[in-house]
C-alpha cells in the first residue's frame, strides 16, 4: 500500500478513535489491531481516560499493552514524561515490560517516572529495570543514577518507595559493571 493511501487510513482510523458512538468506537478499536499504527497511541489513550464504557476502555488498554513495533517507543515515552495520569503512566510503564520491548537506552526515562511517579509507577519501572538486557551506555545509566542521587537527597526513608527505589539502584550499579 502506498504512504498516501496508509496515512489517510490511519487518519479515518484516528478520526473514528475520537467518536462518540460506542458502535463506530468499537469498530474502531477492532481496525486498530490489523491496520492501526503507532501514530493511533495518543487517541487509545484519550478513550481510556474519557470513555465511560469499561468493555472499550479495556480493549484500549489491551491494545496498548500487546503493541509489537518498536515505532511505538518515541509515542510511549512522549505519554510517560508529559502525562500527568499516574494510572496512564503506569499503564505506559507496563507496556514497555509487557511488550518485551529492550528499550535499555531510556533506562533514565523509567528511573524519572519512579522517582516522579507513585509506588505503582516506581514498582513497573523497576520490573522493565530488573529485565533488561544490555550491552547499557553509560550516558543513560549516568543520568538515572544522577535522577537517584537527587531523590535520595531529599527522601525520606519512609517513603513506600524508597525500598523499590534503593533496588533499582542497586541494579543501576550491577548495569554500569558491564559497561565496556
Amino acid at each position: 500500500m502506498d504512504t498516501e493511501k496508509q496515512t489517510k487510513l490511519i487518519d479515518d482510523l484516528i478520526s473514528d478513535l475520537s467518536s462518540k458512538d460506542s458502535k463506530n468506537l468499537a469498530s474502531a478499536l477492532k481496525r486498530v489491531r490489523s491496520k492501526g499504527s503507532e501514530k493511533v497511541i495518543p487517541a487509545l489513550v484519550s478513550i481510556i481516560e474519557n470513555n465511560e464504557e469499561p468493555k472499550l476502555v479495556e480493549e484500549a488498554k489491551s491494545i496498548i499493552l500487546e503493541l509489537k513495533s518498536t515505532a511505538s517507543i518515541p509515542y510511549l515515552l512522549d505519554i510517560l514524561e508529559n502525562h500527568k495520569n499516574s494510572e496512564i503512566r503506569e499503564l505506559i510503564l507496563n507496556s514497555f515490560w509487557q511488550t518485551g520491548f529492550n528499550a535499555h537506552q531510556y533506562i533514565d526515562k523509567y528511573v524519572l517516572a519512579a522517582t516522579k511517579g507513585s509506588y505503582m509507577e516506581a514498582f513497573e519501572a523497576d520490573t522493565i529495570i530488573d529485565n533488561l538486557e544490555g550491552p547499557f551506555e553509560e550516558e543513560p545509566i549516568m543520568e538515572a543514577q544522577l535522577i537517584l542521587k537527587s531523590y535520595f537527597s531529599t527522601a525520606d526513608e519512609k517513603d513506600e518507595k524508597y525500598t523499590i527505589l534503593k533496588n533499582i539502584a542497586k541494579q543501576l550499579a550491577n548495569y554500569e559493571i558491564t559497561i565496556q
